[in-house]
């Protein structure tokens, strides 16, 4: 049996026969916790109303949010229990088999439309099916998901909570997306990514779950659009081309430029030092037009960012938005312009907050606000009409009125301030 023709037949199983495949029960219940979809919690332990649910499908859709049953003792003293959930329809959506309190056995989740979205078996951790509980397990196996048409789009091998072997990832249409090759949990060996039409898309050499060697990335089959060579993670050299083959970038031992690749474009201009991604990064559109340029340093954003207007002609480029990052957070004067070129704003942030003098202008420059803040607490605003020099309205020492209108001077809404908070 080809691999396909297992996964078509395993994917049919939970789609046609997954209302019988655990409704047979040798043991009898000895208890059940049921949640409606109201929230109402309710125990079940009397064996007249045990026997009621004995036969019940709970993979059939339920009046419920979750349930867990549990089971009489077997022979070799253990206790098995089974987790429930539903989705808002009361479509099955997630099963957990347990053993002794613990999540052990096979655990499914199906998409809201009620086809199969997992399959997988879990050996260890929380007996629960929150999202906490989920980061506390230990898989083993084979894992597979579909998307909502049923479509396998993942295959992953675990050796007892470590990823282990070749895991793939497919596109919808069913080709090849990714090839990972796992051992002890880290990557290890060529990873290949591929277009939907079965074409190559990248080559990437890991050693220890860290780039180390060779690196290729493909336009198509005949171009080449970039050849790298990365020792422990990091880049030491680097040529990069566009679709005609022409140098758009180059690394030479560990320092210069590195082009990240959209779908067809060049979509990042990435400034390298030491191996590393260090200074000025340039992000373009799918036109070629300068749509961002911020800086890195130490793994974070420092320094300036600009983002622009989109521009038909890329030798004109208009600034939407000016700000500073210090050590990942906002810092220094953050400004705004129109279209046309007029500045809109400009504020003061200090540690992501505002603090200090914030200024507004009409599309036409007059000035809009005047406002000053204290660490996100507005304590004095002047707000102003088009054209006018008396303020139409005023906050002072943290209570008033801001009047708020749109760049062309209509009115929007008005907002009552208290200690420097809006009073909704």
């Amino acid at each position: 049996m080809t691999l396909w023709v297992f996964l078509a037949f395993l994917a049919l199983t939970f789609s046609s026969a997954k209302r019988n495949t655990y409704r047979k029960r040798p043991l009898p219940l000895t208890s059940i916790h049921i949640i409606d979809r109201n929230g109402f919690a309710e125990t079940i332990s009397n064996k007249d109303r045990l026997n009621q649910y004995q036969q019940t499908d709970f993979l059939s859709s339920q009046p419920y949010q979750k349930v867990l049953r549990i089971y009489a003792r077997d022979s070799k003293g253990n206790v098995r229990s089974v987790v429930t959930t539903y989705h808002a329809n009361g479509n099955p959506k997630q099963f957990l088999q347990i053993l002794n309190g613990r999540a052990n056995g096979c655990y499914y989740e199906w998409h809201e439309n009620g086809s199969i979205s997992l399959s997988t078996k879990v050996i260890g951790g929380v007996a629960d099916v929150t999202p906490s509980a989920e980061r506390s397990w230990i898989f083993d196996g084979s894992s597979y998901a579909w998307d909502e048409d049923e479509n396998l789009i993942g295959e992953i091998f675990y050796n007892q909570g470590s990823l282990e072997g070749i895991s793939t990832h497919y596109h919808s249409c069913g080709q090849v997306w990714k090839q990972i090759p796992y051992k002890k949990n880290q990557i290890e060996g060529v990873c290949e990514i591929y277009k939907t039409n079965g074409e190559i898309l990248q080559q990437i050499n890991y050693v220890q779950g860290q780039k180390h060697g060779p690196s290729f990335r493909y336009w198509d089959n005949k171009n080449l659009a970039s050849q790298e060579e990365y020792c422990k993670g990091k880049l030491e050299n680097g040529q990069y081309f566009d679709q005609q083959g022409n140098s758009v970038a180059e690394v030479k031992q560990g320092t210069g430029f590195r082009a990240v690749f959209g779908k067809d474009y060049i979509k990042e201009i990435q400034e390298y030092r030491e191996g590393i991604l260090e200074g000025e990064v340039k992000v373009f559109t799918a036109c070629g037009n300068l749509k961002r340029v911020y800086h890195v340093k130490n793994q974070i954003k420092h320094g300036e960012e600009v983002d622009y207007y989109d521009s038909i002609n890329p030798q004109t480029i208009q600034p939407k938005l000016a700000f500073y990052w210090y050590e990942g957070k906002i810092q220094g004067h953050v400004r705004t312009w129109y279209s046309n070129g007029v500045q809109e704003s400009q504020k003061e942030m200090a540690n992501n907050a505002k603090h200090g003098v914030s200024t507004a202008w009409y599309q036409d420059g007059n000035l809009m606000m005047i406002e000053e803040y204290d660490n996100d607490k507005l304590i004095k605003g002047d707000y102003f009409r088009k054209g006018e020099r008396a303020p139409a309205s005023q906050v002072i020492t943290g209570k008033g009125t801001a009047t708020i209108f749109d760049a062309e001077g209509h009115f929007v809404q008005k907002i009552n301030y208290v200690n420097g908070k809006p009073d909704f």
